[in-house]
């Protein structure tokens, strides 16, 4: 039975000619590990599934999907472009309301960027790899503004109380203490990426942050994770989708 989404609007204050969204599990027609809105065709759902699920979204005639591969690489969505192939990128940016901007994630952490007056829109896919590798640098930069005219919204990931990892891992962050803490089994450490990507946007100078303040582990019915589902015994889960453009 078809259901139509449940989105989430970011808790911002942007001009009112931006136009943004997540998306979480609840709607669509996906059964198994990807009930739910899945909307990611990388996964092993369904191809009919999740292109039924795309299609409920809003606008979505207008996204352009990205092959995302946790690097740096920023994809600027000219009007004239016609993407016959889709980009391999893990952020976009567009000053025009031809596309809109999109990245999925089922932990890492969305960011949805804009300029205080509503010419330019981006989306980042910022994992622990593409935060190391400044996915969120390369993307401010490529603003026609300085980053303290720039908002961000940190949108649903998961949170530092559920993201296990190794010293090694940790160590990569150390130069955010207050992003890195004990973990609750010996030499493990627990990783709060929202807080990481938050250290990020500070640095560059982004001058207003808004967060979410969602985890996508701790919500199973609300949220896609492949944490959670990692320690589910399962080998793959869905993906949502945060969506920004300009009107």
């Amino acid at each position: 039975m078809t259901t139509q989404p449940t989105l989430i609007a970011p808790n911002w204050s942007a001009p009112k000619n931006i136009f943004a969204y997540t998306t979480t599990r609840i709607g669509g027609v996906s059964g198994g590990v990807y009930r739910g809105l899945n909307v990611g065709g990388h996964v092993g759902d369904h191809e009919k599934n999740v292109a039924v699920n795309r299609a409920m979204l809003p606008e979505a005639q207008k996204i352009v999907w990205l092959n995302q591969v946790h690097g740096n690489d920023v994809v600027a969505l000219n009007s004239n472009e016609h993407f016959a192939h889709i980009p391999k990128a893990d952020a976009a940016i567009t000053d025009s309301s031809t596309y809109h901007c999109a990245v999925m994630t089922a932990d890492c952490v969305p960011i949805l960027l804009c300029d205080s007056e509503g010419t330019q829109v981006a989306a980042v896919h910022a994992g622990w790899q593409g935060m190391y590798k400044e996915i969120i640098a390369a993307t401010v930069a490529r603003f026609n503004c300085e980053p303290e005219h720039l908002m961000a919204w940190i949108g649903p990931s998961i949170c530092g109380d559920c993201y296990e990892v190794d010293r090694e891992l940790a160590q990569r962050f150390q130069e955010y203490p207050e992003a890195v803490s004990p973990g609750k089994r010996q030499d493990k450490f627990q990783l709060d990426l929202p807080t990481v990507a938050e250290y990020q946007l500070s640095q560059i100078g982004v001058g207003r942050i808004f967060y979410s303040k969602l985890c996508t582990y701790c919500q199973a019915d609300t949220f896609y994770s492949h944490r959670r589902a990692t320690h589910n015994g399962q080998s793959t889960t869905g993906r949502i989708v945060s969506v920004i453009g300009l009107r």
